[in-house]
């Protein structure tokens, strides 16, 4: 465990009080930011939060975000802009096949786009929209769905303000699918650490609510301590055909960075990016053990400290 911490009662129920309001989270993370991430983390994580000696990957992620180089995060966080770094890193045949790309989603192609495909904003999550056929589609509920989630300010109340400086659009893709699955595509969400690949979270849906999740290494062995769910053999994917490519490719994508993750999908035994995201979970509950936070920690610690 992390090195001990008190939590006074007193203070979390302080700070439930603070937390209900999303308005005076916003307000508090454009006055204070530090003090709206240690409001967070103590909330989320249920422990203070130590930016002077971090050792939980938790703790490096708020420190990065205060205290690191962000310079990049809002291009490459950016679904859009961030397909040409990928080029720019000669992986554009990992580029998922792009239709079209618009600011407002009024002004999105339909009469050009193929019946099937997948609408994305590109600053922010769970706001995509599955085209299955676009003659059927409700059009004017999608582009009002999309114009709302372009208008939001995601990432503010948990202080990633890289993602409010992203310039919002619609991004129309083709739809992936994989043949084995038919609930949907499993994702391969690479931690980097120091530009090396330290794990890997699969997510695989399975047509329930809640994906499959499960922590590997790097040489695909289901890390026991690292998961906090028992693991069932019948759940445990076959190691992909195309892993090592994906690694590598996701390993020269994060070079540059101490810590960032970088997703992948595999369809038809070829690695398709899907993003790059340098504070998983806001950094303040990734999927994972204790064990695994502290392990990821420390080496972060090595890799910023060195």
């Amino acid at each position: 465990m992390n090195r001990p911490a008190t939590y006074p009662l007193w203070q979390r129920l302080y700070d439930d009080v603070r937390f209900a309001s999303r308005s005076y989270r916003k307000q508090l993370a454009l006055a204070n930011p530090e003090e709206a991430i240690r409001l967070h983390y103590r909330h989320i994580c249920k422990r203070p939060l130590d930016l002077d000696d971090p050792s939980l990957m938790t703790e490096w992620i708020q420190w990065l975000k205060l205290y690191g180089d962000t310079s990049r995060w809002t291009e490459l966080s950016d679904k859009y802009a961030v397909r040409e770094y990928v080029a720019a890193q000669g992986f554009s045949n990992h580029l998922n096949e792009l239709y079209a790309a618009c600011d407002d989603a009024s002004d999105l192609p339909w009469d050009t786009l193929p019946d099937t495909f997948i609408l994305k904003p590109n600053n922010g999550c769970h706001s995509n929209i599955i085209v299955e056929d676009k003659h059927n589609a409700n059009r004017p509920q999608i582009t009002q769905t999309l114009q709302k989630a372009l208008r939001e300010p995601f990432g503010l109340t948990t202080a990633e303000f890289h993602y409010r400086n992203i310039q919002p659009k619609v991004v129309a893709e083709r739809l992936l699918h994989q043949p084995d699955n038919p609930h949907g595509l499993t994702d391969y969400k690479v931690y980097c650490i120091g530009g090396k690949a330290r794990a890997i979270l699969t997510c695989e849906p399975t047509g329930n609510k809640t994906p499959v999740k499960t922590l590997w290494d790097p040489d695909w062995q289901a890390v026991t301590d690292y998961n906090p769910r028992p693991l069932r053999q019948e759940e445990l994917l076959p190691r992909p055909t195309a892993l090592p490519e994906l690694l590598s490719a996701a390993e020269a994508l994060a070079q540059p960075f101490p810590l960032v993750r970088v997703d992948y999908y595999i369809v038809d035994n070829q690695p398709i990016f899907g993003e790059m995201t340098f504070t998983p979970a806001g950094g303040y509950r990734p999927y994972g053990t204790d064990l695994f936070l502290q392990e990821m920690g420390l080496l972060l610690t090595q890799t910023i400290l060195s």
